[in-house]
C-alpha cells in the first residue's frame, strides 16, 4: 500500500483544512471587495468598454481614445477588461429588469452598481487569483518538504498577508494575476509539465510584462531537467501558436500576427508610459533623486543616461545570479533567484512603480521557512512594502501616517532599507555558504 488509514485520514483532513483557509481568504476580500478602487480601474475600465463597442482590430494603432489614456499592456489585459465589459452589461441588464420589476428591489444598489459595478468586477479574478496564491503556497512548501502543517501556516499567512488583500481586493492591481501565472508555471516545470508550465508563463507576460524578469529561469530549469529536443521543438511551436492566437484579432490586415506582436510589445507596452527615474519607487534612485518626477535620459557626468546604467547594473547583477542557480541549482536556490530578480530590478531599474516588490514576498515568505535568517527581511520587505504603497494611494487616510510618508527623511530610509534588503539578498546568494544552508 503506498499509503496507510492514518495517511489517508490526514491528507483529507488537511485538505479539509486548506479549503476553509481559502474560504477565510475569500470572505476577507469580498467584504472589502466594494469599498473602494484606484484610478488604475477607472483605466481598465475604459479599456474594456473600448474593446466592446469598437472591437479588437486597430485597438492599439488607430483606435482614438481621447483623453482615458492609451492602452500599454497586452492583449490578455484586454480582453480581460472586454470580457469583464460584456459580463457587466449582461448583469447590469438582469439587476434593471428585477429593479423594475420586483418593487422590493432597493433601487439605490442599481445606482450603485450603475456607477461602480464594472470596476468592481473587474477586481473579482484577482481576488480569485490571491487564493490561487494561497494554493500554490501551500504546495510549494510540500515540495520544500517542510511538512503538512507548515504548509498550512504559510497557505493561512498568505490568506491574511496585508500586501497581497490591498493589492487585489482594494487596489485592484491585478501584480496577483501574473504571480500567480508565473509561480504555477513555476511549479509545473519542476513537475516537467512543460506546455503547461509555457501556457502559464505566456499569460502571465501577456497580461502584464512585469515578470519577464523571471522568464531566464525557465530554460534554465528545463536544461536541470534534461529536456529533450523534441520537447524543446513542441514549447516553441506551441508557444509560437498561441502567441499568434492571441494577437491575431488585434492584427491590422496588412501584417502577420507574430510581426505586429513584436512591433506592438517593443514599440508600445514594454517602455511603459512613465519615462521616470522613479515611478513612486522607493528604491537606489530615491536616495539620490527622491521621488520628484524626472526624465530617466538625464545624463550623469555627460557620460551615460540613468536608463542606460540602470539597465547595465542589472543586467551584470542577472547574469551573476542566474550563474548562481545554474551552478548550485535546488528549490531553496530557485526561490532565492526569484526574490533577487525581483529585487534588483525594484532597487536598480529606472521606471519602476511603487508596488514592484511585490514578485519578492512569496518567495522570501517560503524562505523563511528554509532558514531564519530571512524572516527579518521578510518582515522588513512587508513593511516597505505598505509603506510605498500607502505614499502613492492611502486607503482610510491616517494623517500621522500619511505626513510621516510624505517626509523626504522616511521616503529616504525606506529606499536605504530596500537597498539594504536588496544588497544583503545578492552577498547572501553568491557567498561560498549559501548552497549549505537554503
Amino acid at each position: 500500500m503506498l499509503y496507510s488509514k492514518s495517511d489517508v485520514l490526514l491528507m483529507d483532513h488537511d485538505r479539509f483544512s486548506l479549503k476553509k483557509i481559502i474560504l477565510l481568504a475569500l470572505a476577507v476580500r469580498l467584504i472589502l471587495l466594494p469599498v473602494t478602487y484606484h484610478g488604475d480601474i477607472t483605466v481598465n475600465y475604459w479599456w474594456g468598454r473600448f474593446a466592446a463597442d469598437f472591437g479588437l482590430r486597430g485597438y492599439y494603432d488607430w483606435l482614438n481614445f481621447g483623453g482615458y489614456g492609451l492602452p500599454d499592456q497586452p492583449m490578455l489585459n484586454i480582453y480581460y477588461c472586454q470580457i469583464i465589459r460584456h459580463i457587466f452589461v449582461a448583469t447590469h441588464q438582469a439587476l434593471w429588469w428585477i429593479n423594475v420589476n420586483i418593487p422590493l428591489f432597493p433601487s439605490s444598489l442599481m445606482t450603485w452598481y450603475d456607477q461602480h459595478g464594472n470596476q468592481i468586477l473587474l477586481k473579482v479574478p484577482m481576488v480569485l487569483a490571491d487564493l490561487a496564491l494561497v494554493y500554490l503556497g501551500y504546495h510549494f512548501m510540500l515540495l520544500l518538504k517542510k511538512g503538512r502543517k507548515l504548509a498550512m501556516l504559510v497557505a493561512l499567512i498568505i490568506a491574511l498577508f496585508p500586501p497581497f488583500i490591498y493589492n487585489s481586493a482594494i487596489w485592484g492591481s491585478g501584480d496577483s494575476i501574473i504571480n500567480a501565472l508565473a509561480l504555477a508555471a513555476i511549479f509545473f516545470i519542476l513537475k516537467k509539465r512543460y506546455l503547461w508550465s509555457t501556457l502559464l508563463i505566456l499569460s502571465s507576460l501577456l497580461y502584464k510584462p512585469s515578470l519577464l524578469i523571471w522568464l531566464p529561469v525557465f530554460p534554465l530549469i528545463a536544461l536541470k531537467n534534461q529536456i529533450g529536443k523534441l520537447r524543446v521543438i513542441a514549447v516553441t511551436l506551441f508557444a509560437l501558436s498561441y502567441i499568434t492566437l492571441i494577437s491575431w484579432p488585434f492584427t491590422p490586415i496588412e501584417y502577420h500576427p507574430l510581426v505586429w506582436f513584436v512591433n506592438t510589445m517593443s514599440q508600445k507596452i514594454l517602455p511603459g508610459c512613465m519615462h521616470q527615474i522613479t515611478a513612486n519607487a522607493m528604491n537606489f534612485w530615491a536616495i539620490i533623486f527622491g521621488l520628484n518626477p524626472r526624465p530617466d535620459d538625464l545624463m550623469l557626468f555627460g557620460l551615460i543616461s540613468v536608463r542606460t546604467l540602470s539597465l547595465l547594473i542589472c543586467l551584470g547583477l542577472f547574469l551573476l545570479i542566474l550563474k548562481n542557480l545554474y551552478q548550485k541549482y535546488s528549490l531553496p536556490t530557485l526561490l532565492l533567484t526569484l526574490a533577487n530578480l525581483a529585487m534588483i530590478s525594484f532597487t536598480f531599474l529606472t521606471r519602476m512603480h511603487e508596488r514592484y516588490t511585490f514578485p519578492a514576498l512569496f518567495p522570501l515568505l517560503l524562505l523563511s521557512f528554509v532558514h531564519h535568517r530571512f524572516r527579518k527581511l521578510f518582515i522588513a520587505l512587508t513593511i516597505t512594502h505598505l509603506i510605498n504603497i500607502y505614499h502613492w494611494w492611502y486607503w482610510l487616510k491616517i494623517p500621522l501616517l500619511y505626513e510621516l510618508t510624505e517626509a523626504d527623511i522616511v521616503i529616504r530610509l525606506v529606499s536605504l532599507t530596500n537597498l539594504a534588503i536588496c544588497l544583503f539578498l545578492i552577498n547572501y546568494q553568491l557567498s561560498a555558504d549559501a548552497n549549505k544552508n537554503t
